[in-house]
């Protein structure tokens, strides 16, 4: 009877210090608990992306890109250009169409007739920045049937006109080549037609609704191309080497792996970068020239700008 008493006192003695160890346990796990989600927190180790407004930090200026794509024909006319600027400190792609009778006031010349005038790609580029203030990196020629084809690849632009849009191009091949839009009418444009619209005289605004015409065809196929992250990513080589064919460019496949880097983590995250910018400026009587408004141009400088330096680059303009 006295070892069963004894055996009960035993018992009852260590249920307190199981208790005492349960709950320094508990304690341990809430403390460890806290600081391990103030960490994450902190750090943000549990985001998987980040929306819109929020660009990854890790990017810097060093990660932006600059080209200017030139569409010239097979005869060397320069139709029209494109300034594709990819900063993912922004989350941004910046597409800015560029008409070739723009003037750069430092030569008094069009840039059409830079390239008419014996002018290469380089002088090209160089009067483009020149003109709007922002660096270029690279430049690349694009044929109107590699322009074609990367539209395609788009899968096109869904266009409702605000008016009607009328053109008979004289080709004898005249349903490829004529443009009959009736105002309010919703058609899906693919390549060809795009281009067509982009080069006639269609728009009652004369050749400033050429170039919002493109600004607004190239931000929705980039959109669309956003919208289906994973399609795009399979399909960024073949976009490049469409675009590439026959191209007179400084853009090297090294350069395109890099890129191609920053755009497919852009697509993983899920963002939607593509963002146009009309120039504004004047045109003389007969269109045969563009001058840049200034405003414009500050503008696009503070658009260009990227949101997060590089340490070589804030030590440059510090200086």
């Amino acid at each position: 009877m006295q070892k069963k008493q004894t055996k009960k006192k035993k018992k009852r003695s260590q249920a307190p210090i199981a208790l005492v160890y349960f709950a320094a346990l508990c304690l341990c796990l809430v403390v460890v608990g806290a600081m391990v989600l103030t960490l994450f927190q902190k750090y943000d180790i549990l985001s998987m992306g980040k929306n819109d407004s929020e660009a990854y930090e890790g990017y810097t200026s060093n990660d932006c890109d600059t080209i200017l794509f030139a569409r010239i024909n097979s005869k060397n006319v320069l139709h029209d250009m494109l300034i594709y600027r990819l900063d993912p400190t922004k989350d941004k792609i910046f597409l800015v169409p560029v008409t070739p009778y723009t003037v750069d006031e430092t030569t008094g010349k069009t840039l059409k007739q830079t390239l008419e005038d014996g002018g290469n790609m380089g002088q090209l580029t160089d009067s483009v920045s020149r003109i709007f203030g922002v660096d270029i990196d690279y430049y690349m020629t694009i044929s109107n049937g590699a322009f074609d084809n990367v539209c395609d690849q788009f899968g096109g632009y869904t266009y409702t006109a605000s008016e009607d849009l009328y053109y008979l191009s004289g080709d004898a091949d005249s349903e490829k080549n004529d443009v009959t839009i009736k105002k309010g009418s919703t058609q899906n444009l693919m390549g060809r037609q795009i281009r067509l619209i982009m080069t006639y005289p269609v728009f009652s605004e004369g050749k400033q609704g050429n170039m919002k015409f493109m600004a607004a065809a190239m931000q929705s196929m980039f959109a669309n191309a956003f919208a289906m992250p994973d399609v795009t990513k399979g399909n960024l080589d073949v976009f490049y080497n469409l675009a590439k064919k026959k191209s007179d460019t400084s853009f090297t496949d090294d350069d395109f792996s890099v890129m191609k880097t920053v755009l497919s983590d852009m697509l993983s995250r899920g963002v939607t970068p593509a963002m146009s910018l009309t120039p504004t400026g004047s045109w003389n009587v007969d269109e045969s020239q563009f001058v840049v408004d200034a405003s414009f141009c500050e503008e696009l400088q503070n658009q260009f700008t990227p949101a997060v330096m590089a340490k070589k680059d804030a030590e440059a303009d510090n200086n």
